[in-house]
């Protein structure tokens, strides 16, 4: 996709930005799988937009109640779907509004941007729509999270390892001498070209999520919410906070999530579960603010040098104590820009593995910046090997 979606949860329970940064059908081709019904191989979801002239703009900087990227069957369209594709992706807000909220949904507060997996089959606002099936992955291309130690903060982009495939004549290929991730699946298309190149298919993250429709009393336009499911942390990520989303990492994880037609609510939570395959690196503290959105929220930043200091007229303008209008209309409170952090860590930008660099040159790729004067980035619904 580029979609980067940068999620900083601002929350004690963890992360409340995303990196959302691709484009619709890069996000698609990312998502490819094999098909159980067609018996044609690998393919690609269909993206569907949301239901009431809604969008999904690609960001490097996404707070709760925007709408991102989410991965979801297409039975739950009853049929609409079905012999076109077995996934859809179409995003949704950021934020779970269930079903039976009263009032204004815009009005529901952060406290769903994130699930606990210890209390989701408990806790109704979770357990209801699990019973439905309503089960989702929410794309990302990582998030962030705040490393807090002796009073100071220190945000980190975390995200899924990446690798490099080198393609040359006759489409033989030849993989770098970088670290392998055995989780990594490869789809690369055969093409003619007598040139050496350099090929890369992102991958994106794919944490678990719990959706939900809610139906305005007027009959108007219904809204797709969700929440991120948490977990406690595993060794690679505790170190900066003691949670972290339920990341699902090969294809059979993926399908027993989403695939609720076929497996009941209690084999699918076995997947719940915290995951070794991340990397890291420290980004500015800038991003803290949602308004934000330099492609440099994720370049790394080296913690053994002073920061370049920021021009007042951005330090008074990110410093303003105004409110955000995200893509729905939902109004979230900004903050100032956070002090730098000038303690050193152990590790520095310069020895950063070639999986970062990749990472922000695919991303930077794809930026978008949103547009009010232009349709939404993908039809109604489109089939992304078009």
């Amino acid at each position: 996709m580029p979609n980067f979606f940068t999620t900083d949860i601002h929350q004690s329970d963890m992360y409340n930005h995303v990196t959302s940064a691709l484009e619709p059908d890069d996000i698609c081709k990312s998502c490819s799988f094999n098909s159980k019904t067609t018996g044609k191989g690998r393919q690609q979801p269909v993206w569907r937009d949301p239901p009431g002239g809604q969008k999904y703009y690609p960001s490097y900087n996404v707070a709760p109640g925007s709408h991102t990227p989410v991965l979801i069957s297409s039975q739950h369209y009853q049929g609409e779907l079905d012999t076109i594709t077995e996934r859809v992706i179409q995003p949704m807000r950021w934020g779970l509004v269930p079903s039976w909220h009263k009032g204004d949904p815009k009005n529901v507060g952060y406290e769903t941007n994130n699930c606990r997996a210890e209390g989701m089959l408990e806790k109704k606002t979770y357990k209801v729509p699990l019973e439905k099936g309503r089960r989702c992955l929410v794309l990302a291309d990582g998030f962030y999270e705040w490393k807090r130690d002796q009073g100071k903060k220190q945000p980190y982009f975390i995200y899924s390892p990446q690798e490099t495939w080198v393609k040359k004549e006759n489409c033989d290929l030849e993989m770098k001498k970088e670290p392998i991730d055995p989780d990594q699946n490869f789809n690369v298309k055969e093409e003619e070209d007598e040139e050496e190149t350099e090929d890369t298919e992102r991958k994106l993250l794919m944490m678990a999520g719990v959706f939900d429709v809610w139906h305005p009393p007027d009959n108007s336009a219904p809204v797709y919410s969700y929440s991120v499911i948490t977990v406690e942390s595993s060794p690679v990520m505790s170190w900066i906070h003691h949670r972290m989303p339920a990341i699902l990492t090969n294809d059979a994880e993926i399908d027993e999530w989403i695939n609720f037609a076929e497996v009941p609510l209690r084999g699918a939570v076995q997947n719940i579960r915290p995951t070794l395959s991340l990397q890291m690196h420290p980004v500015t503290t800038a991003m803290g603010n949602s308004r934000y959105k330099s492609p440099d929220c994720v370049q790394p930043v080296d913690l053994k040098k002073p920061k370049a200091p920021v021009s007042s007229f951005m330090k008074n303008w990110l410093a303003q104590p105004k409110k955000e209008q995200n893509d729905n209309g939902l109004s979230s409170p900004t903050k100032s820009t956070s002090k730098p952090n000038l303690s050193p860590i152990s590790q520095s930008p310069t020895k950063q593995s070639k999986s970062s660099n990749l990472m922000m040159n695919w991303l930077q790729k794809g930026k978008r910046e949103p547009d009010e004067d232009n349709d939404s980035p993908a039809k109604k619904i489109k089939t992304c090997d078009d």
